[in-house]
């Protein structure tokens, strides 16, 4: 396994699988990443099994938690044996349900009495609103309730070719580089041993960055140094010119939809290449048992 992978898998994640974006849009997505939950959107098609991608989820990113609508429809199955069945196949896994809210409470109690005590899935089962603006609150507490933070204060995004930095120094000179990684309160880089002298704390003002097209400034301080493999890794804390920690709350609003997007990018790419191969060998045993059949 390479390092961006490595890096990509880190975490925990939530998937939530089959939504309905009409109760449940993926702009909150990227609003739950500032409160520091990374999650996806999966969504079921006719070309893989959702219980595959399950199982393909769950091998890759092994600190996850999947809530599944029960209100999506399901091909060839139904979720209540979808999920009996990858509740005893992963014992251990979090699993939710999420459904539209029932106009009567037996139906609601039914469905938690199936999932929570006939089953036993961790992470509850949540009725959402009909209307939307009501169901972020909802899902916040969720999310806070199953720890979907892990121990991370801040989500990092993984950093390809197009998020670079530029920082001038007096008597150093100008110093550009790509990151390595960038949250909403850190960000760091590797260069060669010898480039950059800071002392630990230092600030730096005006550093300007490019990330996937936006361009911004802000200062930081130098939050700690480690020897790597190909020179020095630099870990900076973002600080606003008031000389608070983060960034100003402009360049945040920016940045935050950014970041999501390179998450979902290197998250997405990952798994949809996992899909496809899983889609390609599932295709050629289907093959395979057809011409066994007419031999």
């Amino acid at each position: 396994m390479n390092n961006l992978v490595e890096e990509i898998i880190k975490g925990r994640k939530t998937f939530f699988i089959a939504p309905d974006r009409t109760l449940f849009p993926q702009s909150y997505l990227e609003e739950y990443l500032t409160l520091g939950y990374e999650c996806y959107f999966i969504d079921t098609d006719i070309f893989l099994p959702i219980e595959v991608k399950v199982d393909i989820i769950l091998s890759v990113f092994k600190d996850s938690i999947l809530f599944f609508n029960i209100d999506s429809p399901i091909q060839g199955t139904s979720w209540i044996h979808l999920i009996k069945g990858m509740q005893e196949k992963y014992p251990n896994a979090l699993f939710g349900v999420l459904y539209t809210k029932r106009q009567s409470l037996s139906e609601r109690q039914n469905i938690e009495r199936q999932f929570l005590y006939t089953m036993g899935i961790q992470c509850g089962c949540i009725q959402l609103e009909y209307q939307k603006r009501n169901n972020f609150q909802i899902i916040e507490q969720v999310l806070y309730a199953n720890q979907a933070m892990g121990r991370r204060k801040n989500v990092r995004a993984v950093c390809s070719a197009n998020c670079s930095f530029q920082l001038n120094l007096e008597k150093q000179g100008s110093i550009q580089n790509k990151l390595t990684d960038v949250s909403l309160s850190h960000f760091s880089f590797v260069i060669p041993e010898g480039q950059l002298e800071l002392a630990d704390y230092e600030k730096v003002p005006d550093i300007a960055f490019t990330i996937h097209g936006l361009r911004f400034k802000s200062d930081a301080v130098l939050y700690m140094t480690r020897q790597v493999e190909n020179g020095i890794l630099y870990v900076f804390a973002f600080q606003t010119k008031s000389g608070q920690n983060g960034l100003d709350p402009v360049n945040k609003q920016l940045l935050t939809p950014k970041l999501y997007e390179i998450m979902m990018e290197n998250c997405m790419d990952l798994l949809n290449k996992l899909f496809t191969s899983a889609t390609r060998k599932r295709d050629s045993t289907e093959a395979i048992s057809v011409l066994q059949s007419v031999d």
